[in-house]
């Protein structure tokens, strides 16, 4: 599988995308337009493009954020949060603009809603990440929050400036992969890194591929093979309880067995996914085994309330230990 280095020392974990902070409200459903509910548990969190970092971190990998960091009450809640998990900022900070939040409506089946405002992190400019440098040990984790806003011009100027890049970059298309503009796909497809999502989003990039929407609730691995060919690159497409699926650019798909669990909030479980991947790409793991990790990290993660719920490495593979004892 692409993505596989020597195990030398781990990398560095740099993250391409938006931190904002997440205003947090437990419901026990989304209220229809001009009805009024009541929400049983609140909380304020540093979220997004945060989630998958502190993931690398509970890992134990390094972890640079090179997105933008603003001037106000959120960015300094955002600075708070990096500096007590260890992640450096290697962006450009906006003397301006705060950063931007985002309501995140959770209801009793765990499903999330949300209502984002717009800040510093998403009005880069095509110099935006100039100054921040990938290396050959280090792994690139690319957002499709990042393509919807301004901060799309640096992201498409670093991936032109990096074309032909000699360390592994992870996408995570994220739900808005339906926005993007068919040239800035077309250029990620040129840039073949490897691709992360959830069955939706799955079939909506299926259908921008022009491959229709191969049924991904009953053909998981028909709709990843046929994204791996379209995409010529790795694949994983996560699905839930169920697990993943890894594919490779030759189509070949392989299965990787979830943990199921009781979900109490999926809210970043996606980003917790994608962060252990990467953590693990940097350790030298190939990407099914990194896959199997970040199974059993988010079915733990959904286990907990709040957005940055990755458990720490320990207690993934202990899961995973559990697991194949019971399969004896």
């Amino acid at each position: 599988m692409n993505g596989t280095r020597r195990a030398d020392s781990p990398g560095r974990v740099v993250s391409f995308g938006q931190i904002i902070v997440d205003l947090t409200i437990r419901v026990e459903r989304v209220p229809q337009p001009g009805e009024d509910v009541y929400g049983d548990r609140a909380g304020v969190a540093v979220g997004a493009g945060f989630n998958a970092l502190y993931a690398v971190r509970r890992m134990g990998v390094d972890a640079v954020y090179a997105g933008a960091l603003g001037t106000g009450p959120w960015a300094d809640r955002i600075r708070a949060a990096l500096e007590r998990e260890g992640i450096a900022h290697g962006g450009v900070t906006d003397r301006e603009d705060d950063n931007g939040l985002c309501i995140a409506l959770t209801d009793a089946d765990a499903e999330r809603t949300f209502v984002s405002v717009r800040g510093a992190e998403t009005r880069l400019g095509p110099h935006g990440f100039d100054n921040v440098a990938v290396g050959a040990g280090d792994v690139a984790i690319f957002s499709g929050y990042t393509l919807i806003h301004r901060s799309a011009e640096a992201l498409l100027a670093f991936m032109r400036r990096t074309a032909g890049h000699d360390f592994p970059a992870v996408f995570d298309t994220s739900p808005v992969i339906g926005q993007i503009t068919d040239a800035q796909l077309d250029e990620l497809v040129s840039y073949r890194p490897i691709w992360t999502c959830n069955e939706r989003e799955g079939g909506i990039l299926a259908e921008r591929l022009g491959l229709g929407r191969t049924a991904p609730q009953t053909d998981n691995g028909g709709l990843c093979a046929a994204l791996c060919e379209a995409l010529r690159a790795p694949v994983v497409l996560r699905a839930g309880s169920g697990g993943a699926w890894v594919g490779s650019e030759d189509g070949t798909v392989e299965p990787v067995p979830g943990f199921p669990v009781t979900a109490v909030d999926t809210n970043g479980a996606g980003d917790c996914h994608t962060g252990v991947i990467c953590a693990e790409l940097c350790r030298g793991a190939d990407l099914v085994r990194a896959v199997r990790l970040a199974n059993a990290a988010a079915a733990i993660a959904v286990t907990r309330h709040g957005p940055a719920t990755c458990p720490t490495r320990g207690e993934a593979e202990a899961l995973i230990a559990r697991a194949d004892e019971g399969r004896r």
